[in-house]
């Protein structure tokens, strides 16, 4: 075979490896077209308004359930993450309508992690799947606090509707992780409003298509499950039928989430914030009012 005949046979066969190729990759689809916004009403499914004195241990637990009966008897459960804390009972109070996750400066040993700070937390006991996720909160200030409101599901996925380092208590981090697929979608935003100053609304709306986030009820940032090709977020709602690329961290549907609250303290490991200095106001809490989710009503 000549040199001109063999360069078409390769030629040839690399044409044809080149067609016979998946149309689509695995985060590839094909949109039909229609609307992908949400409609309908919301509706309050739970609330807990933190009345009385006393937290309600039907709704929450103070610990990180994650043993096989659901107790605390495990050192992750207190001693969660590389925070310099242990969270414990004492550090979470009710008084007049208020929710206090406190923390301070001591020594308190889990199991075998000894850490120098106590701090407080709550995670609910019960799921919820899509809807809107609301807490009302005030922050702390001071190096080495790191209040966060986040939900965690059963296919390890997570929303973070917030994380703040107080020593800059203006600037909020957003972002949703899916351990199932090793994916990362964040965002950090800057505002005028202090969080410490005064109490705040921040609130995550998720949906089949959406991940929106909002503070004081203004949208901040939205996450698309539809990409388009130039890589930015959908923000129509009719978009034209073709083929999209999904976003590769948005949560999986029918996912069930649990709600989480907790005050963390830093160290030299720790993101958003280091260890507290010497101008930390220790002890010191996170003060929540309530905390709400709403699901979507059917229009009739």
């Amino acid at each position: 075979m000549g040199y001109n005949s063999r360069m078409k046979t390769i030629l040839i066969l690399l044409l044809g490896a080149v067609m016979l190729k998946p149309v689509f990759s695995q985060t590839d689809t094909l949109f039909a077209g229609g609307s992908i916004c949400s409609s309908g009403e919301w509706q309050l499914v739970f609330a807990d308004e933190f009345n009385g004195n006393e937290l309600d241990r039907n709704n929450w637990y103070t610990w990180y359930p994650y043993t096989i009966d659901g107790s605390d008897q495990c050192e992750f459960c207190r001693a969660h993450g590389e925070g310099g804390q242990i969270f414990v009972d004492s550090n979470v109070t009710v008084t007049n309508g208020i929710l206090k996750l406190s923390a301070r400066r001591q020594e308190v040993e889990w199991y075998n992690e000894k850490r120098g700070y106590s701090s407080g937390m709550v995670h609910s006991r019960h799921q919820f799947g899509m809807g809107r996720y609301e807490i009302c909160c005030k922050l702390p200030y001071g190096m080495g606090f790191w209040p966060a409101f986040w939900i965690y599901g059963n296919e390890a996925s997570e929303i973070d509707v917030f994380e703040i380092g107080c020593q800059r208590p203006r600037r909020h981090h957003m972002g949703i992780i899916t351990d199932r697929k090793h994916s990362t979608f964040d965002k950090r935003k800057c505002y005028l409003k202090n969080f410490s100053k005064d109490f705040h609304i921040f609130a995550m709306e998720w949906d089949a298509n959406f991940v929106r986030f909002f503070v004081d009820n203004k949208e901040v940032w939205k996450v698309s499950l539809l990409q388009p090709k130039c890589g930015k977020i959908m923000r129509r709602c009719n978009p034209q039928k073709g083929k999209y690329k999904l976003q590769p961290a948005f949560p999986q549907a029918g996912e069930k989430f649990n709600i989480i609250a907790n005050l963390t303290i830093g160290t030299d490991k720790t993101p958003f914030t280091k260890a507290p200095d010497q101008r930390t106001v220790l002890p010191n809490q996170m003060e929540i009012d309530w905390i709400r989710v709403y699901e979507r009503g059917v229009n009739k």
